[in-house]
């Protein structure tokens, strides 16, 4: 720790020297005005002291990214908080501007702090509630202490769906039950892989809104794996609803989706308008219209189906591959086509191709709390998919610890997105949106899969 009181010392001296003057008057106005200045001087100190404390505090409470900020008090005191990586500068400012102004520095380095998460598997896991049938195999959806499985491979574990849904209190993002700020927005990042043996149908990370959803809730439809436990109204069989309401996740909502499976056609129960190859791509609430059973969750039916919405701000229009009219690659990723340009060469069953289908993702969600002039929020969405070349399945040879892309705490700008899109939702939807849930879903139909989640870690903008 290291203190410094340039403009203390300053003050200190004008003070004596004031002092030394009025005892060439009268001894006792001498000894009362030292007392009453020392007096001063020294609760100033001490409350910015308390100060520098107090932003060292909000720093290791908060998790802040790289700041340097102002921070006022009601009275007008400050701290001013610096951070850069993992090193904490933070100063306390009293009496700004006065003759009596005072200054005190506390600066601490905490190693790791600069890729430190506000939610990982590595400190949370336990916080990830499962969602799955009552009578469904108890490992359809499971847990390590460190990694999340999706699915399991067999004809015991068909036509499934279920969720996994973070339920914890991080401070860091405001989470109650699971239920987060959505402030500016977030990062995320995490590891996965398709077992061998796999071959549908996918899964999403999806973060939906915290008004008019829970973190039980969950989309899905009996058999119809292709929804991947996102679309549709959480049908079971029977009068079973997975979320014991029929209401599946209500929008607004958004999810990346990881889709082996290809489901020609749209419908209700049936067809995604998937093309050929694997693909992720960005989805959102279809065109909320199209009702499809008579329970609340009756317009949420195609709200996976590519190119579903109007493009509107009630109802965005759903990722589409670019060889589809009104499609772009950068809202719909097949290995291939690149976002702003170019190709790859990844095989069309990239998701599926054991063992060299070890991916790292990451995205990043932007978010503006000013509307537009047309009176809509903007929503931007950025998302990373790379492909760990040591087949590692939790790409650590790939990616370290403190690797500028696994790093969730700061913005990755090595290399363009994967998937880049910038939509406006309506002010009624925005404000809906003030706080969030978020997880991951996942279903099956005759074709049954295995993922492995690892290395996941999250940050909220603190802004």
């Amino acid at each position: 720790m290291k203190i410094l009181n340039q403009k203390g010392n300053v003050l200190l001296f004008a003070i004596v020297a004031m002092t030394a003057i009025s005892a060439l008057g009268t001894g006792i106005y001498f000894m009362t005005t030292t007392t009453t200045f020392s007096g001063l001087e020294a609760n100033a100190q001490n409350r910015a002291y308390q100060l520098a404390v107090a932003g060292r505090d909000y720093a290791l409470a908060t998790n802040p990214g790289n700041i340097a900020r102002y921070f006022t008090m009601a009275n007008g005191d400050k701290f001013y908080l610096v951070i850069a990586g993992d090193q904490i500068t933070s100063t306390g400012i009293v009496n700004e501007g006065t003759p009596y102004e005072a200054r005190r520095t506390i600066q601490i380095t905490k190693t790791g702090f600069g890729s430190q998460a506000d939610i990982s598997f590595a400190r949370d896991i336990a916080a990830i509630g499962v969602i799955q049938p009552a009578g469904a195999p108890s490992d359809f959806i499971s847990k390590t202490e460190t990694s999340l499985s999706l699915g399991k491979i067999g004809s015991a574990y068909r036509s499934l769906f279920g969720a996994a849904i973070y339920g914890g209190n991080a401070t860091e993002g405001n989470c109650v039950q699971g239920k987060c700020d959505f402030g500016t927005g977030f990062n995320a990042f995490f590891v996965f892989q398709f077992a061998s043996g796999s071959t549908g149908d996918g899964f999403t990370f999806a973060f939906f809104n915290g008004d008019n959803n829970t973190a039980s809730s969950v989309g899905g439809y009996s058999t119809s794996g292709e929804m991947l436990g996102y679309a549709g109204n959480s049908l079971v069989s029977g009068s079973y609803y997975l979320d014991g309401l029929g209401r599946g996740i209500q929008p607004p909502k958004v999810a990346v989706e990881f889709d082996p499976y290809e489901n020609t056609g749209t419908g209700c129960f049936s067809g995604r308008n998937d093309g050929s190859f694997n693909h992720m791509s960005l989805v959102f609430w279809g065109d909320n219209t199209t009702s499809c059973t008579s329970t609340v969750g009756r317009y949420t039916f195609d709200d996976n189906i590519h190119g579903a919405g109007t493009g509107g701000a009630e109802d965005p229009k759903n990722g589409l591959r670019a060889s589809q009219p009104g499609g772009d690659a950068c809202s719909y990723f097949n290995g291939v086509n690149l976002c702003g340009g170019g190709t790859l060469s990844w095989p069309n069953n990239w998701l599926l191709n054991w063992p060299s289908n070890v991916y790292a993702f990451r995205t990043e969600v932007r978010r503006k709390l000013t509307p537009e002039a047309s009176g809509n929020y903007q929503y931007r969405f950025k998302v990373w998919i790379k492909r760990c070349t040591s087949n590692d399945p939790t790409c650590a040879s790939d990616y370290a610890e403190d690797a500028d892309y696994l790093n969730t705490k700061t913005d990755y700008t090595a290399d363009n997105p994967y998937l880049d899109r910038t939509i406006e939702i309506s002010s009624a939807y925005h404000n809906t949106f003030l706080t969030m849930f978020f997880g991951w879903t996942t279903a099956t139909g005759s074709a049954t899969q295995s993922v492995n989640i690892n290395r996941f870690k999250m940050n909220f903008l603190k802004e």
